[in-house]
This record gives C-alpha cells, sequence and structure tokens, in this order.
C-alpha cells in the first residue's frame, strides 16, 4: 500500500513523460482501480502484459525522481 501511494505520488508529477500507453494502463490500474484482468480485457493483452507495463512505468517513473528529484522538493516544502 505504501509503495502504491509512492507511485501514485510519482504518477501525478511524472506521467507526462511516459507512454500514451503506460499512462492509460498506470489511470486504470491506481486511479480507476480496475485489476489486472479487467485493463488486459478492456485493452486486448494478456494479463502479463500489464504487469510488465506497470512495471516498467514503476521502474520509469522512480528513475525520474532519481534523476529531478521534484517529488523530494515538493515534500521538503
Amino acid at each position: 500500500m505504501k509503495d502504491d501511494l509512492q507511485f501514485v505520488r510519482l504518477w501525478d508529477l511524472y506521467s507526462p513523460l511516459l507512454t500514451k500507453t503506460q499512462q492509460e494502463i498506470t489511470h486504470l490500474y491506481f486511479n480507476c482501480d480496475l485489476s489486472l484482468g479487467e485493463i488486459a480485457q478492456q485493452k486486448e493483452v494478456s494479463r502479463q502484459s500489464i504487469s510488465d507495463c506497470l512495471q516498467k512505468s514503476r521502474k520509469q517513473l522512480e528513475m525520474y525522481e532519481e534523476k529531478l528529484g521534484f517529488l523530494k522538493t515538493v515534500e521538503e516544502m
């Protein structure tokens, strides 16, 4: 749960840097609270591909924060 909250904070800041597909899938999963299966069915892909996309998106957002540090700056304010 704590990781999900951190991810949503990073998503709020850096989601425009994700691909359109990553934005859609992460939005459906975290903001619309859809399951992997529901998203996979909607996108007509496998659950594994949705899981892979979420993992890749999380790593990218963490990388952006590591390099840019916007969330750290916001939290310090």
